[in-house]
């Protein structure tokens, strides 16, 4: 028997079939869809790979044909069938290897790592010549041991040479080594011997003794019960380990360990709910996705619901028919923050039939729910754009929650969009996909406007609640008559009447941080990340400049590091500060910040969302963390700080984001009997995104930005292919582009697409690397593609040094 094995290694080189012969002793364990250990390279060393095929046949000759190592996951398959074809169909999409599909749809923190080492095994070398002798030195001084890739650090590519040359010396070895992390969570479990005889001197024993009572009990609770773990038994037998300890060892129980899948939540601690009764609305959107659902080939469903208007109900509703089939349900949430309330949600319908998964929980505890679906223990899967590889066997509905939600574009390769793998899945799958939003994206809408997707749409809140009174603020005016305050008069006398009337207050930035940034006086110089080129923000609480893109901290100069004047002061406003003025204008309010920088810690979400829920708080300062999902009855009055910020971020989509955010941010008032006010302050009053948003006018909106996107020939009325080089040394990428931009130039004679550029990313340094980047435009998708992926094949082959090539069809920035 062969497998035909995929490479746990990025390179397009080696992205192909590899026959290994499976030796006797793996035939029972191997199966398509597992991981196996194999030797690969010249060096034959152990690799990870992935089985996509078993076959009685290789074209490989007999002598030169390698045998799989080991078997890993005890056979049981990483991938089913289903993830194994989609995965096939986002390496052609995404132009990326199978393997970095493979990595995106496998669980975190599995993969198998290794590390090659250089050993010295002579500390009297001869005939060396200069830069062997020097890197014999250098191996010496580090304890004869060390890392090839730290190694290369210090040396450069050059040492791969000097290395080759001292192994054919003996005078050192190569050696790899494997780590692999299970996160298996082992209890103790016991239970009686067989021996029937050594058990009746044991217990007769035990009851001739007063001080051996407990001896008995434990006896008597595994008589009666069978195997226990070691926390229950010491429950039920009252008893300490060390009793348990003694009867071990005298052999009358026996110990042995068990896997135990975690839990992260307690049913037993959510109370019971029940559907509750549609409204019309409601019960229409539920008849058509009953019967969408009966169809063979179903149509993804967009589901357009103001803010409050329960769609989540809906969601619900459909999955307990899903339920009923016996099939399972993936629920995608566009962020961390909102998983906790729509736990609550589902687990109190639900109950044990639930999980869900996401970053800020262990390696281990997301792996065990990852087994739970893939065991079939469980029929729901609520989580980020990672949930929707959930190993499930029938999945019958998949709801992306906040559909038009950036955050469900991934920005490393593969750059998919969750939206367009989660159609695919479906078609794969035969599962209805559900996408709601009250914001829906422009492309996403347009797609139901057309046909191509069924569109549901929800006008009314539930509850008898009616959308919240909203007051555009300029901004301007304040300035001009003296108020230079991140409060508008209006905003400011807002929050005191909320407060005297024991109502709750959100006020919403989306920037996290004390000081956007920090400037000079004297020569106007922004103290900026050395590795990125973005200016630093400062963040009171640590007293620390941080780099909000690679996460580099610095400290506070005393003196300006160009010109060296004391004269440094700090310009722009983020949560941080408005939290301290918000406790410098309302010092009798308590007050809460949820952001990136105060929800780091596990369960920190849940803990503010918790406390705000219960009235603990009566103003909540956050980020867009706190703009959609939540449902907080008490809520009365929303400001949204600087409506403006997201309108000059220099995407073509920046006023469709500015629309979404101040639009969802409105809808967290008067979700209930109390009704709510919501005031935007802004300097662009007259931006038809926050005049539409102030007005709750989705379809305005959308008619008035869909046409200015045919105008200007923009998704979706036309694909955008981004192709961005980066690389250490600036010209090299600038040569890389230019070569790029010439090829595209003269191909591009007779074929009439848009070429933009070249010319720096938004983001022209991160993380040490430069970046330039440029774009093609066309209508036709797959004429588009085959230009720029054969001009970029051209640039490849002609690129000047070390650099990268970052493909994206489409990107949302």
């Amino acid at each position: 028997m062969y497998a035909q094995v995929i490479i746990d290694a990025n390179h397009a080189k080696v992205d192909r079939l590899f026959d290994y012969l499976v030796p006797k002793a793996l035939e029972q364990s191997i199966a398509v869809g597992v991981r196996v250990m194999v030797p690969f390279g010249q060096r034959n060393g152990k690799k990870e790979g992935y089985v996509l095929a078993l076959t009685k046949t290789t074209q490989v000759p007999e002598n030169k044909v390698k045998a799989i190592l080991e078997v890993l996951d005890e056979g049981k398959p990483i991938f089913t069938p289903t993830m194994l074809t989609l995965a096939q169909w986002m390496k052609k999409t995404y132009f990326c290897t199978l393997n970095q599909c493979f990595q995106a749809i496998m669980p975190a923190g599995i993969r198998t790592k290794s590390l090659w080492y250089a050993e010295l095994r002579t500390d009297l070398p001869s005939n060396l010549t200069k830069s062997e002798q020097k890197l014999f030195d250098f191996l010496q001084e580090h304890g004869g041991t060390m890392p090839i890739q730290d190694l290369e650090r210090e040396y450069g590519g050059r040492v791969t040479h000097a290395l080759q040359c001292l192994k054919e010396k003996k005078v050192i070895a190569l050696r790899q080594k494997t780590h692999r992390s299970t996160y298996k969570k082992e209890i103790r479990i016991f239970s009686l011997t067989e021996d029937e005889e050594l058990l009746r001197q044991v217990r007769q024993k035990a009851e001739r003794s007063q001080r051996m009572a407990g001896q008995c009990r434990v006896l008597a609770v595994l008589e009666l019960e069978g195997k226990q773990s070691l926390a229950d038994l010491k429950e039920k037998a009252s008893v300490t380990t060390s009793t348990i300890q003694t009867l071990t060892k005298k052999g009358a129980i026996i110990e042995y360990r068990q896997e135990e899948k975690r839990n992260v939540f307690c049913a037993k601690d959510f109370e019971k709910s029940f559907p509750f009764a549609p409204t019309p609305e409601q019960a229409r959107a539920l008849s058509l996705l009953y019967e969408e659902m009966e169809k063979t080939e179903k149509k993804p469903v967009l589901l357009h619901g103001v803010t409050g208007s329960g769609k989540t109900e809906i969601y619900m509703q459909l999955i307990q028919k899903v339920i009923t089939q016996g099939k399972q349900a993936i629920v995608l949430v566009p962020e961390i923050s909102l998983t906790p309330q729509i736990m609550e949600r589902f687990i109190s319908r639900f109950g044990a039939a639930v999980s869900v998964t996401h970053s800020r929980l262990s390696m281990g505890e997301r792996l065990d729910q990852w087994k739970k679906a893939r065991d079939g223990e469980i029929s729901v899967m609520i989580g980020p754009r990672s949930a929707l590889f959930t190993p499930f066997s029938d999945v019958g509905v998949i709801v992306m929650d906040e559909s038009h939600e950036s955050s469900y574009y991934s920005d490393i390769t593969p750059k998919y969009h969750t939206r367009d793998v989660a159609v695919k899945l479906s078609e794969l799958t035969g599962a209805l996909l559900v996408m709601g939003s009250a914001t829906p994206d422009m492309t996403s809408y347009y797609h139901a406007q057309q046909g191509e997707y069924l569109l549901l749409e929800l006008k009314q809140r539930t509850k008898g609640s009616r959308l919240p009174d909203t007051y555009i603020v300029d901004m301007r005016k304040e300035l001009e008559e003296g108020n230079r305050s991140p409060f508008s008069r209006q905003l400011q006398q807002a929050v005191e009447e909320n407060l005297k009337n024991g109502q709750q207050t959100m006020l919403f930035l989306n920037r996290r941080g004390y000081a956007t940034f920090i400037s000079c006086r004297s020569c106007g110089e922004a103290l900026t990340c050395p590795e990125c080129n973005i200016t630093y923000t400062y963040h009171a609480k640590e007293n620390a400049l941080l780099c909000h893109y690679c996460g580099r901290q610095a400290e506070i100069p005393k003196n300006c590091p160009s010109c060296g004047s004391p004269y440094i002061r700090y310009f722009g406003t983020g949560t941080e500060k408005i939290e301290e003025e918000t406790k410098r204008r309302f010092p009798q309010a308590r007050v809460l910040r949820m952001d990136l920088d105060t929800t780091m810690q596990k369960g920190s979400h849940a803990r503010i969302l918790e406390q705000f829920g219960n009235g603990q708080a009566d103003i909540l300062v956050g980020t867009q963390m706190i703009a959609k999902g939540h449902d907080f009855p008490n809520v009365t009055l929303v400001g949204i700080m600087a409506a403006d910020l997201s309108l000059n971020t220099g995407g073509y989509a920046a006023t469709e984001t500015c629309f979404q955010l101040i639009t969802q941010a409105a809808g967290r008032a008067g979700r209930d009997a109390l009704s709510g006010r919501v005031y935007v302050q802004t300097y662009q009053p007259e931006s038809h995104a926050v005049r539409f948003a102030a007005a709750q006018d989705y379809h305005g909106f959308y008619e008035a930005e869909i046409r200015l996107r045919e105008a200007m020939e923009y998704p979706p009325f036309t694909n955008i292919f981004s192709v961005l080089i980066s690389g250490e040394k600036e010209q090299e990428v600038v040569e890389s582009i230019r070569y790029l931009a010439a090829a595209m130039t003269y191909y591009n004679q007779k074929t009439g697409f848009t070429i933009v550029g070249p010319s720096p990313a938004v983001l022209q340094k991160f993380r040490g690397e430069y970046r330039w980047q440029i774009f093609v435009k066309a209508k036709d998708a797959e004429r588009l593609k085959a230009f720029v992926l054969y001009c970029v094949e051209k640039a490849k082959k002609e690129k000047h040094g070390k650099v990268r090539f970052h493909l994206s069809f489409n990107p949302q920035n």
